[in-house]
């Protein structure tokens, strides 16, 4: 019986925190020299993927073996898109910074490390653009904290793929072709 390893990160444990903000003043980006005030927020989206932690401490917990405190910023990138006086429309680039102080799951130390990360979102009521400042209302955050960390599965692999026999062949080079095996025989690791 053949087998086949496929590495996958395997969630160890994981959090959802969730914070509120009436009011949200952050740098508004790079505004064209061209731009003319008054500007309207046309939408502002958080790019999850690109959902970055820093400054991470990780602090065990008295009496409990595998669960530690962990503290960190989290800085979600965003992108505004906003239209100025002329109706010329421009994108610019900020981010929206959190603190986090959380409990989570933290295994030994081993050959192959764990990773903590973090993908956030927002959601806002409304939006204002000054030249300088990005103000989102009733802004609600929520960041998603894993603990990963790389596992392999070992998956039994039962022979190999059945093929169709080829009919009417005319050449004897294709028949050569045709009777080699698919896979390499024996064992395989």
């Amino acid at each position: 019986m053949n087998r086949v390893v496929i590495s996958v990160p395997r969630v160890l444990d994981s959090a959802m925190v969730m914070t509120q903000d009436a009011q949200l003043p952050i740098s508004v980006g790079t505004i064209p020299p061209t731009a003319t005030a008054p500007f309207t927020v046309q939408s502002v989206q958080a790019n999850a993927t690109e959902t970055q932690m820093t400054n991470i401490v990780i602090t065990p917990l008295d009496g409990n073996t595998h669960c530690a405190r962990v503290t960190a910023t989290v800085t979600i990138p965003i992108t505004a898109t906003i239209t100025d006086a002329n109706a010329t429309q421009f994108q610019t680039y900020t981010s929206v910074t959190k603190n986090l102080n959380i409990v989570l799951f933290i295994p030994e130390p081993t050959a192959f490390p764990y990773t903590i990360t973090a993908e956030g979102a927002i959601g806002f009521a409304s939006a204002t653009a000054t030249v300088d400042t990005l103000t989102l209302n009733y802004l609600t955050t929520k960041i998603l904290v894993r603990v990963t960390a790389v596992s392999d599965l070992l998956i039994p692999c039962y022979g190999y793929a059945p093929v169709n026999n080829v009919e009417n062949n005319q050449y004897n080079e294709a028949q050569n072709f045709l009777t080699q095996p698919l896979f390499p025989r024996g064992k395989i690791y």
